[in-house]
This record gives structure tokens, C-alpha cells and sequence, in this order.
């Protein structure tokens, strides 16, 4: 049996929108006829076709070591207020939590949670309480457990039916007891004696998000935007928007906190402008720890270069309030036979080929993600003959007609936008070189919107990417790094996702993985790249499903 890493999946957060009790186990997954009696009404309010998008569960324990994992780094994360203040926006999605409160959906979605949620202050105190949902044992296997890993000598790869754990930490707010206090010296305190308290309970915390998906740690850093599935289901999702800017002073003083504490920094969820400071700033002062982005989708484009730039992409963008919605065109670069080319999902939260390199050059890990949104698999409709849905765009080509192109969509805030130097609202000069929305739509059947072989180009698109930026910084060399120590998964299972068709869930992995050792040599083949010397592609496929993220656990353990 295949063993299997991940660099950031959740193994309690479902659990903490349950009733407090006994009502819910992360050791017992929740299934569809846990939800069952409210279940087709959240999956139209969600705009979602089936369960294992969502809301089942896709990473508890023991679906986990079912599955062949080892290791994995879990996320201890207190969900951000604006999140549960955009989710009880809508009236509707209250109304079914209230109504199905006193049935199993009810427990497992509880209405009365979510109002807890709310009002909660001591962020720390869900983390804790995180902590205690999960027994060391099985309560329903006997013989099944997890093992909280801090010393290398706890480490036993032959174990049977457990499952090794280490932790990060999902936004610093989760490392906060009071989210009301302004006082960033006073917050800085305040975290320090939080990893105390989570050193004194024998967990250890790898790596550490600076920021989240809403403004709580805008004294640290500005977040890039997350919410776009929120705001095409109609959530009101304005509070999730940046409107900082880059990387502040109380940052840099909790990078510092972190180096001390031999945490990683991730630089997932971070705004661009925020991540090329912290760039700066480490290269400023000799830090030469590992950087982590623990579960990204990738750009697929620099960020700027004499060649192409973000700009060369951006489709239309204007100024709403403290931010700019910026619509982006999906760059497309890797051939699939019969298919189109995938497009990348080039919105800022996802990383530029700088990113990459500043990963790359640190020696650190690089968690792709199995969200299909975030690989930059879009859902677009044609509405009539001339007409389709809000993410397809039109250009002019020279001489040849228009082009329908798929875009997504992004917000950035007035201060990074400028910043950056992405004011100008004029198209880009490489939009043409985005996925085309007509192509995709005349290969699926009328309102047909998965095509799961199409989703796995896009999980192939990413490490794609990769090799050929292994093979430009290091040429042979770059390539074999990238692919048997950079890369790993990420899947990010049970954040709430919308999976890949191929890979819905942990169970699914193996499938996954069967599938990559499969066609990964022929996309290879056919986009001009190579594989490393001496390394067949099962052996490659060990690496980046496991040994990848095994070594780097345990090279940051004593």
C-alpha cells in the first residue's frame, strides 16, 4: 500500500460547526445521511452539485489511515468572524440551520454554534477546544490513534493504523485571546504565550499563516482575496476584501517571533505586495529558514519580467470602495490531447513564478492544492449563441476577430493596487493567450459543468509549471529538486473546498496518484520537458505524494 503526505489538510474544522457534546467525532466522518434532511437545500444555496464538494467529510482520521497516510500537517485555525459574519448573511442559509436545529443536521450544522461563532473573542480558546474534539484514540476502532510528533525518535513509518501529526497555524488570529485589543506589542505578547501553551501541550507547530481570508491581522500584513465562490453564491462577502497594504513593521517583528520559535513562515493567503516585502526583508537581514506555501494553486505568469507581466492579463478593472475589482484572464501554456489548454488561475492569492523561486531558493515546501477553483478550473456557460456567463470575456484579435476568453475575478486593495502598478484599466497585451471560453463550452452537453478530465489537466498544469521553472533556474538539476523535494499535496481537504472530480476526498488519493504516475510523462513529453535523470516516474510519484513533505517534517524536528 502507497503511503501518502499532506501539507495542509483539517481534521476537526467541520467538527467546530457542530453542537457542543457529544452530537459529532472528527474520528467518525460526516456523511450525507448525517445531512440528509437539509441537505439539497444547502447544496442550491452553495450552487453545488454533489455532497464531496463540500460539506462531507473529505480528511478525518480515519479516512486517513484507511487511506495509507502518515503524516500530515493539520491546521489549527479559529474560524475568521467575517467568514461566519458573510455565512450568516444570507438569510436563507440561517433560516435552514434554525429549522433543522432539533435533527442530526441540526447537530452537525448547529444554528446555535454559529451564533457562539460570532460572538467569540478568545480565538485561542477554539483552537483549544480544537484540540480537545480529538482523542489520541480511536473511540469507535480500537487500535487506531494519532501521534502529535515533536521529537524525530517519535517517529515510526511502520506503525500500523496510525497517522503521525504535526501542526500549523491557519491565520495568527488563531493564536489570539482577546481579538478585540489594537495594541500590536500587546497582540505579540499574546501570541508567544499562546505557542507556549501549545509547546506545554506537546504540539508542534511547523509553519504559521502571517494573515487569513479577512482583515483581523491587517496589524501584520494585508491578505489577498479568497471569497470569489462566496460572492458568486450571492454571500455578502465585502468584509473579505483587502484593503490594507504589504507587509507592516508589527509583521516584520512577528516573522522575527516566528524565526525564534523555529516556526516556518507560510506564505499562503498573503497579498502579493505583502509577500514580495517579506522577500525583501528576510534577503535584508540573512534569514535563510525554509519558506512554505502549504496549500496554493500557481499563476502560471511572473509577476513582472520583460517578457510578460500580471498587467499583460488583466482584463477590465475598476475602483469599488477601498478596493479594485480586477478581472484577469486565464493564461494558458501546457497542451492536453483532445482538450483544451488549461488556464491558470492567476488571481494574486495563487502564487507568480517570484513566489516560486523564493520557495525554491530557501529549500522549502510548496503544498498544491486540490481545490478545482483554485487549480483554475472554471464553470462557464454559454447562454445563447452570443452570449455567456459573467467570467467569460471578449477580445479583439488583429485581423482574426474576437475571442471569448475565460477570466476570474479578484480584488486588490486602492493602496497595493497602486502600489503595484496595476491602476491602468486598459486590457492587457497577452490576453490572447488566455483559455478559450468557446472551446470549453462546446465540450460540455447543455448545462453540464464537470469535466473531470479537464479538472486533472489542471492539477497536472501546476507541476508542469513547476518543471519548467526548475529547469530555468537549475537546468537538470532544477528539475529533479523541484519534483523530489519541493512539491508536495496540499490538498487542503475538509476547508471547505470544492475538490476535484479525480479526487474528492483522502480516499481518493490513491486513485489520484495511480492517475499521475499514468499521464505525467506523456504531458511531459508533449510540452517539450523532461523528467530527471534516473528517477522513474513511480519513484517520482513517491516523492511528491510523500517522501517530499516526510523529509521535511522530520528535517525540522531534533
Amino acid at each position: 500500500m502507497s503511503h501518502f503526505f499532506d501539507s495542509h489538510l483539517h481534521l476537526t474544522l467541520k467538527n467546530q460547526f457542530s453542537k457542543k457534546g457529544n452530537s459529532t467525532s472528527p474520528w467518525k466522518a460526516i456523511t450525507k445521511n448525517d445531512l440528509k434532511d437539509g441537505l439539497s437545500k444547502l447544496l442550491e444555496l452553495f450552487a453545488l452539485g454533489t455532497l464531496d464538494k463540500m460539506f462531507g467529510s473529505q480528511s478525518s482520521p480515519d479516512m486517513l489511515i484507511e487511506s495509507g497516510y502518515k503524516v500530515v500537517v493539520m491546521p489549527l485555525f479559529a474560524p475568521d468572524i467575517d467568514l461566519v459574519k458573510a455565512l450568516s448573511s444570507k438569510k436563507a442559509f440561517m433560516k435552514l440551520l434554525e429549522k433543522f436545529q432539533h435533527t442530526r443536521f441540526g447537530e452537525v450544522l448547529s444554528h446555535e454554534r454559529y451564533q457562539e461563532l460570532l460572538k467569540e473573542k478568545n480565538a485561542f480558546s477554539i483552537v483549544e477546544n480544537d484540540l480537545d474534539l480529538l482523542p489520541e484514540n480511536d473511540p469507535f476502532q480500537p487500535g487506531r490513534k494519532v501521534v502529535f510528533l515533536q521529537a524525530k525518535n517519535q517517529w515510526n513509518e511502520a506503525a500500523a493504523n496510525t497517522l503521525h501529526v504535526v501542526c500549523s497555524i491557519e491565520g495568527v488570529h488563531s493564536l489570539r485571546s482577546n481579538l478585540g485589543e489594537k495594541n500590536g506589542t500587546v497582540i505579540l505578547e499574546d501570541i508567544r504565550k499562546n505557542l507556549k501553551k501549545l509547546q506545554n501541550r506537546n504540539i508542534k507547530v511547523l509553519m504559521a499563516n502571517l494573515t487569513h481570508i479577512d482583515r483581523m491581522n491587517g496589524a501584520f500584513c494585508n491578505q489577498a482575496y479568497a471569497m470569489d465562490g462566496m460572492r458568486v453564491s450571492n454571500f455578502d462577502e465585502k468584509d473579505l476584501r483587502p484593503i490594507h497594504s504589504g507587509l507592516t513593521d508589527f509583521g516584520k517583528k512577528l516573522v522575527a517571533l516566528l524565526e525564534q520559535e523555529e516556526i516556518c513562515t507560510d506564505i499562503k493567503h498573503m497579498s502579493p505586495h505583502a509577500r514580495f516585502q517579506l522577500y525583501e526583508h528576510r534577503k535584508s537581514l540573512g534569514i535563510k529558514s525554509p519558506l512554505v506555501s502549504s496549500h496554493s494553486g500557481i499563476c502560471g505568469i511572473r509577476f513582472q519580467s520583460e517578457s510578460e507581466n500580471l498587467s499583460d492579463y488583466i482584463y477590465s478593472s475598476r475602483k469599488e470602495g477601498d478596493c479594485y475589482r480586477v478581472k484577469v484572464g486565464k493564461p494558458a501554456k501546457y497542451k492536453f490531447n483532445n482538450f483544451p489548454s488549461p488556464g491558470f488561475n492567476a488571481t494574486t492569492i495563487n502564487l507568480f513564478d517570484e513566489d516560486i523561486k523564493a520557495i525554491y531558493d530557501s529549500d522549502g515546501l510548496l503544498g498544491i492544492s486540490l481545490d478545482e477553483r483554485v487549480l483554475g478550473y472554471t464553470k462557464a456557460w454559454r447562454l445563447n449563441q452570443d452570449s455567456f456567463s459573467d467570467n467569460v470575456g471578449s477580445i479583439t484579435l488583429r485581423g482574426l476577430g474576437t475571442k471569448k476568453i475565460l477570466t476570474d475575478t479578484d480584488f486588490l486593495s486602492n493602496d497595493e493596487n497602486k502600489a503595484l502598478g496595476l491602476f491602468n484599466a486598459a486590457k492587457g497585451k497577452l490576453l490572447y493567450q488566455c483559455a478559450d471560453a468557446e472551446e470549453l463550452t462546446d465540450l460540455i452537453t447543455g448545462n453540464s459543468t464537470d469535466i473531470a478530465p479537464h479538472q486533472f489537466h489542471h492539477f497536472l498544469n501546476q507541476i508542469l509549471h513547476c518543471v519548467k521553472l526548475g529547469k530555468d533556474f537549475d537546468g537538470v538539476a532544477g528539475v529533479e529538486k523541484m519534483l523530489c523535494k519541493i512539491l508536495c499535496i496540499g490538498s487542503d481537504f475538509d476547508g471547505l473546498i470544492e475538490a476535484i472530480d479525480w479526487c474528492t476526498s483522502c480516499r481518493e488519493i490513491d486513485f489520484l496518484k495511480k492517475k499521475f504516475v499514468k499521464e505525467f510523462e506523456k504531458a511531459i513529453i508533449a510540452n517539450g520537458l523532461f523528467l530527471p535523470q534516473n528517477w522513474p516516474i513511480d519513484r517520482i510519484a513517491d516523492r511528491l505524494f510523500y517522501e517530499n513533505g516526510r523529509d521535511f517534517v522530520l528535517s525540522r524536528l531534533k
